[in-house]
């Protein structure tokens, strides 16, 4: 795939993405949330969930055992086509659980995005893990 679209936009969107691993990093769910449109999805192997309640409701649980989050994307691709776009991205995550331990891992997102009163935000990001390193 290839980079296509208003280069405005897909400005626009690597800031989202930007916003999103900020959110994460400083375990911040209201920020993180934020980066979602209403009628939202977040998948993953782990888990599939629709709307900012049941997307915060995950959100919640994962980090009754996260102490730290460290969060960085790669951006591969974005296209843009007027109101609604499509990205693929990786993430390297690198976990600290409240019980010491390290868990790292890479993954892959394919993304949907939308813009809501003029503003990029993720309707969709589908995970699939690429490697994973779990504590001992």
């Amino acid at each position: 795939m290839t980079n296509a679209g208003p280069m405005e936009d897909r400005l626009l969107i690597r800031e989202l993405f930007g916003l999103y691993g900020d959110a994460s990093c400083r375990g911040d769910a209201e920020a993180w949330l934020a980066t979602f449109a209403e009628d939202c999805e977040w998948n993953s192997h782990m888990f599939n969930r629709k709307g900012k309640p049941d997307l915060r409701e995950q959100w919640d649980q994962l980090w009754i055992a996260f102490e730290k989050l460290g969060f960085l994307s790669e951006i591969g691709w974005i296209q843009v086509e007027g109101d609604i776009a499509r990205a693929s991205s990786q993430a390297r995550e690198i976990i600290r659980l409240k019980d010491g331990n390290l868990f790292k891992l890479i993954g892959h997102y394919d993304d949907y995005l939308v813009r809501e009163n003029g503003e990029w935000l993720f309707s969709r990001r589908n995970y699939q893990p690429l490697v994973l390193e779990q504590p001992d």
